[in-house]
């Protein structure tokens, strides 16, 4: 009986706690600012001139034409072969991965052995773009956007829409594996 008096109350109510679970928590409104600082950092870079050219090259792979990097070679490799690695190649890097104001996020170097192993299939889009089209001996800065790492979400200390700064050195191509494979 005093379901019947009070039920009416119930489903506005009940409509407002689901509404209220709906909606955003915040968070995009907390990165907004980050966001515009990233997109700013990213516009310019592409702009960027050095010596009357662009200063780095973007890349967009065949696979996924929503992808792009923007990559500066300072060292281009001298393999004999001049092969890159494929998709799932096992390939040693060393890296360094910094935010754009270049707070260091994550390095290889800190690791005991400083060559970090891995198939660029397995990594965020942007690194495995990147790393596809470097050869054995490159060494670039590969600057990606967040829509090709770590996106709206970010991971561990990576914020939200960041921008990620690398510098990559491709030291081998220690498995060359022969079927690519694609998403």
């Amino acid at each position: 009986m005093r379901f019947k008096k009070f039920g009416f109350l119930l489903l506005p109510l009940s409509l407002f706690v689901l509404s209220s679970c709906l909606g955003g928590d915040g968070d995009d409104e907390d990165f907004t600012q980050w966001r515009t600082e990233n997109t700013a950092y990213l516009t310019a870079a592409e702009a960027e001139m050095l010596n009357g050219q662009k200063r780095y090259e973007k890349i967009v792979p065949k696979w996924d034409p929503a992808t792009y990097v923007l990559m500066q070679w300072h060292k281009r490799g001298n393999s004999d072969s001049d092969l890159t690695p494929l998709d799932n190649s096992t390939i040693k890097v060393k890296y360094l991965l910094t935010t754009i104001k270049g707070d260091t996020l994550d390095s290889s170097y800190s690791q005991r052995d400083s060559l970090y192993s891995c198939r660029p299939c397995n990594m965020i889009t942007g690194f495995w773009a990147a790393t596809t089209v470097m050869h054995q001996g490159d060494s670039v800065t590969a600057i990606i956007p967040f829509t090709s790492g770590y996106g709206i979400a970010g991971s561990g200390s990576v914020l939200p829409y960041s921008t990620l700064v690398f510098q990559i050195k491709l030291a081998e191509i220690e498995a060359y594996d022969k079927q690519p494979w694609r998403p």
